[in-house]
């Protein structure tokens, strides 16, 4: 088989991994953020419309990572025949590309959808207080979504700044080169699993104590982006030894 069929099978194999992963804590998320506002509605019947605002606002963001995996499929499978050059280095970069993606959305999704069901559990509590209940479970949403932005650019990266190797590349280069964007992949996908998961738990906890003590939101809030932002770092980390591995290797 020639580079040009590998590099179509490279793309259609990132394109499922891109989106079924990504689906996966997608769904999840969406789902417990449901299933805590029928619970809280259970409860709370008069908060119904308030109930069912923050429900549907927080699952769309949950779905975030997912919509970034549909891109980069979608990318991928019809942006394929543009890839086919020759370049044995892009067989990895596209497969490489959905990966990152895929993996990289699966800690945001879960976050984010904690968040999202917090929220929903207060609202219940305080339906006077959505408003700003349904502006902090944003807040904290985006934050942790934050680790899926990551990951799509260093998608974007692979896709597109990947350049074609010089006329006496070795086989073993290509080797390296092609361990180098796989191994870039699983630095982002896996180093933005814990942060993406554990701010969900930073900001939904914060959202939460905000319906039990309303009147120490100040307080609050700062804990909630001290813990978010040290928390963040490592998905930073991870970022950095992204870009020298696709850049630098």
């Amino acid at each position: 088989m020639q580079a040009d069929s590998f590099l179509m099978i490279s793309a259609y194999l990132g394109a499922a991994l891109s989106t079924g992963l990504a689906s996966i804590s997608a769904g999840i998320g969406e789902g417990y953020a449901a299933g805590e506002a029928a619970k809280a509605l259970a409860k709370q019947p008069k908060a119904g419309d308030g109930l069912l605002r923050t429900m549907l606002i927080s699952q769309a963001v949950t779905e975030t990572g997912a919509i970034f995996g549909l891109v980069i499929s979608l990318l991928l499978i019809f942006g394929g025949a543009g890839h086919v050059d020759g370049s044995w280095f892009k067989v990895g970069a596209l497969f490489a590309a959905g990966l990152s993606i895929g993996l990289g959305s699966i800690g945001p999704g879960f976050g984010a959808g904690y968040t999202g069901g917090q929220a929903c559990s207060v609202v219940s509590r305080l339906p006077k207080e959505s408003n700003k209940i349904t502006t902090t479970m944003l807040i904290g949403q985006a934050l942790a979504q934050t680790d899926a932005i990551f990951s799509l650019v260093v998608s974007l990266l692979l896709l597109y700044s990947v350049p074609n190797p010089v006329a006496d590349t070795s086989a073993g280069q290509f080797v390296v080169k092609i361990s180098a964007f796989l191994g870039a992949s699983l630095a982002i996908g896996l180093g933005t699993l814990g942060p993406g998961i554990g701010i969900g738990f930073v900001t939904g906890r914060a959202t939460n104590m905000l319906g039990r003590f309303p009147r120490e939101r100040g307080s609050i809030s700062r804990t909630m982006f001290l813990g978010a932002a040290v928390s963040e770092s490592t998905a930073i980390y991870a970022l950095v030894i992204a870009f020298l591995l696709i850049f630098f290797s």
